[in-house]
């Protein structure tokens, strides 16, 4: 009986954490993005939070960026990116997306490698898996 009630109790935390996507290891670097995974309303503001590791023979320099589009065919728009640190260390990015409109809304997370801090084309080390929010 014991073991139900931990079972049930175990359950019930998965159920009230936010989804987490992690991408598969590449070799320049791996992605991760966490967001609900329950519908939201159109309006609503939705948190995203990500991080991105890659080895220091990637890149010198990592940056973790959160893209958004609408339904599965329109673009990728960088919502907003995180600081940009040395390779070795977690890039993180926090991210308030806004579901305007009723449909799909698709997230997915995306490490950059820089050469140098204030490198103006990063390259692309990895993305998260596509996490699809159902905006009503």
């Amino acid at each position: 009986m014991a073991a139900a009630g931990a079972l049930g109790a175990a359950a019930l935390a998965l159920t009230a954490s936010p989804a987490t996507a992690e991408g598969a290891s590449a070799p320049g670097g791996v992605m991760r993005i966490a967001a609900p995974d329950h519908p939201v309303r159109a309006g609503r503001t939705v948190r995203v939070s990500g991080d991105g590791r890659a080895d220091d023979h990637a890149a010198r320099y990592l940056r973790a960026c959160v893209e958004e589009r609408t339904g599965d065919r329109d673009t990728w728009h960088t919502v907003t990116c995180g600081a940009t640190v040395a390779s070795g260390t977690a890039a993180r990015v926090e991210a308030r997306v806004r579901a305007r409109r009723p449909g799909t809304l698709q997230l997915r997370g995306t490490l950059y490698g820089l050469d140098g801090d204030r490198d103006p084309r990063p390259g692309p080390l990895g993305d998260s898996p596509v996490r699809t929010l159902r905006v009503r």
